[in-house]
């Protein structure tokens, strides 16, 4: 089941003293056997149950939850939340009529309801969630703020210098880090939100002062059912949106345009705060270029009759609308338009996000982990506008196979790229084979080749800490970390001064 994350301990820090009564935070709950049940600790799994818990049965990727009652029951559990009728043979039970919205509540409820002592701010979207997150605590640390943020590439609290993996998928997981966020003086948090999560209602309780939607395509669309489906899913965000809240909408993608406007139409009129933010100049955020080149790029921000020059490392126009939603989060929360430039320009690039790697080689070198096809094309194409010379792809195998296999990886290559090269995994590890030595001969020669006006993406993930040498699991040189490592054997550094002999 979904309740795979448990290492023993005890729900998250601030759990509320005597539990949480299912009557006061489920409103629609109705009781058998019972006016009302006490919680103290709640798992979806049956084998996570002890006595005293409470068992969530709902529908998941594993199968039906309402199928391991009788499994729940032999562990002593002390109450049932389900969305129909079950045997429970006397042991209360409550109905609802989402068990994965009401197992979400319940955890944030048990943390102590975290998300009421900050302002959260929830970013969504097919892409550029993770950029617009960090680029948003960038913006709103440089104004000062205690900021949290709960992402991908890692959680960070007040007390964090580095990022700490986490399952946000869990609901008490989710949970366990708002507290801390708490604990740690935070004010502020932001959220990437998944699509899944938004499946898993993971928000509820979780009440958003803004909500940042940055793109809504195709890309997830096979994971929910129907293309429909997932974007009903996105419109859930909506849901959490506090009524005073605010909706930043990047207008540019005409599927988040329709949301914006429909949430206009239905919501009262006090609820439809939106800002919009896009390259066009209709947009309430908008930017307007200056100068671009594989180097970087230079944008005027412009918002509110105001302007201001922001400089980053990052060319592509994909990191200009994230960094406008990140703008318009910090126009929300009071900052000016310098300070939000500086914010902007200090984040720097994200890790694995079109990050560079710069070893003093002829040419650009980029790593990207995109999320998607979708977010894939979009490199490119900006890659490609950008590239005077040679456009050369490199992917390690299990990402091409995650970006829609490698025959749609391939005709995506040929579009936009001079050359590319899908490369097995274990190219460099003591049990490689012809196939893996030939792919390291290839890449031997395409970096050896590369020219001034050349660029390379690597699609691969960071190299991750050194694990066990011996350990013949996990290969021990990602692809970019090799890339990277033969960048530094290729080009030794040099000293910038002639040395000289001492008298």
């Amino acid at each position: 089941m979904n309740d795979a994350w448990w290492d023993g301990r005890d729900e998250a820090e601030g759990l509320r003293a005597g539990g949480v009564r299912l009557g006061e935070i489920l409103p629609e709950a109705r009781f058998l056997v019972c006016d009302d049940i006490t919680v103290h600790g709640c798992h979806d799994d049956p084998r996570r149950c002890g006595p005293g818990d409470l068992f969530v049965a709902r529908l998941t990727a594993h199968g039906d939850g309402h199928d391991l009652v009788a499994q729940a029951l032999k562990r002593g559990v002390a109450g049932v939340v389900a969305e129909r009728m079950v045997p429970t043979f006397g042991t209360p039970l409550c109905l609802v009529p989402d068990s994965a919205w009401a197992q979400a509540r319940i955890h944030q409820a048990l943390a102590g309801d975290p998300a009421a002592g900050l302002k959260v701010i929830a970013i969504t979207g097919t892409s550029g969630k993770t950029t617009t997150a960090w680029l948003v605590a960038s913006v709103l640390a440089e104004a000062g703020l205690q900021v949290g943020v709960l992402s991908d590439l890692g959680c960070l609290d007040a007390d964090s210098t580095v990022p700490q993996p986490a399952d946000l998928e869990q609901p008490r997981e989710l949970a366990a880090w708002l507290a801390r966020l708490v604990a740690s003086g935070c004010t502020h948090a932001v959220i990437e939100v998944s699509s899944t999560m938004l499946a898993n209602r993971a928000l509820a309780g979780v009440t958003c002062d803004t909500v940042v939607v940055t793109s809504i395509a195709t890309a997830h669309a096979e994971s929910h059912g129907t293309t429909a489906a997932y974007r009903a899913i996105k419109g859930r965000i909506l849901e959490s949106l506090a009524p005073d809240g605010v909706l930043i909408a990047n207008t540019d993608d005409q599927r988040v345009a329709a949301l914006a406007l429909a949430r206009a139409k239905a919501a009262p009129r006090r609820s439809r705060a939106t800002i919009t933010v896009g390259l066009s100049s209709g947009a309430d955020v908008s930017a307007t270029p200056v100068e671009r080149s594989l180097g970087g790029q230079t944008f005027l921000l412009r918002a509110g009759g105001h302007i201001a020059p922001v400089a980053v490392a990052t060319p592509v126009a994909s990191f200009v609308r994230n960094s406008l939603a990140a703008a318009a989060v910090g126009l929300r929360m009071g900052a000016g338009l310098e300070v939000i430039a500086r914010g902007l320009e200090a984040a720097g690039s994200v890790s694995g996000r079109l990050e560079r790697i710069s070893r003093g080689q002829d040419g650009q070198v980029f790593i990207d982990i995109p999320t998607s096809g979708h977010a894939l094309a979009s490199t490119l194409g900006s890659l490609r506008r950008l590239t005077a010379g040679r456009l050369v792809l490199i992917a390690d195998e299990d990402q091409a196979r995650r970006l829609g296999g490698k025959r749609q990886f391939a005709l995506r290559a040929a579009r936009w790229c001079d050359e590319s090269l899908v490369v097995p995994a274990g190219v460099l590890d003591e049990g490689a084979g012809s196939r893996e030595l030939a792919a390291y001969a290839r890449i031997d020669r395409l970096l050896s080749q590369v020219e001034p006006h050349d660029c390379v993406l690597v699609i691969g993930s960071r190299p991750q800490p050194a694990g066990d040498p011996g350990d013949p699991g996990e290969p021990q040189f990602p692809l970019a970390g090799l890339v990277d490592s033969w960048l530094q054997l290729a080009h030794p550094p040099v000293a910038p001064f002639r040395s000289r002999r001492v008298a």
